[in-house]
């Protein structure tokens, strides 16, 4: 039985991830914290040579605010003992490690990932979940792909 949850929650808004979340905490009655990490410099900025710095962390910043009230809806809305962070992804660390160190910091026992984490992307040559299970004591679990339960059964 767990007694606080931290979901992972990213710009693509982790559907699958956080609606899993949020169905364990009310199975275990436990805490549900939602954390967002913010990367201040993000891959697509960099490669941009003509990008304007002051409009991309505006960007950033709304898109953070986005994703975080949506997460905190979906919590209030489910009824359950929630909250939801956004942290600064810290310099030379990488997403995986910020998780990871989050989880501990806040007495998570268990850490949920989406499973748009598994899409082949590597940064620093490891997946995320990885990154993550390589640096936590506490269980991982990877949620499903919102819809692919769905798609499989009209595949029959």
């Amino acid at each position: 039985m767990y007694k606080h949850i931290l979901v992972a929650v990213g710009p693509g808004f982790s559907e699958s991830a956080l609606d899993t979340a949020i169905s364990r905490a009310l199975e275990c009655n436990a805490r549900l914290t939602a954390l967002h990490v913010v990367d201040q410099v993000p891959w697509w900025a960099v490669v941009t040579a003509d990008c304007n710095r002051a409009q991309t962390l505006a960007v950033i910043d709304d898109h953070a605010r986005a994703v975080t009230r949506h997460s905190a809806r979906l919590i209030e809305r489910a009824g359950i003992d929630g909250t939801v962070r956004s942290i600064e992804l810290p310099p030379n660390a990488s997403l995986g490690e910020t998780i990871a160190k989050a989880s501990m910091a806040l007495g998570a026992d268990l850490i949920v990932l989406g499973g748009e984490a598994d899409t082949g992307w590597r940064h620093g040559g490891q997946r995320l979940r990885d990154a993550v299970c390589a640096r936590t004591k506490c269980d991982v679990l990877i949620a499903s792909p919102a819809g692919i339960h769905a798609d499989a059964a009209h595949m029959m």
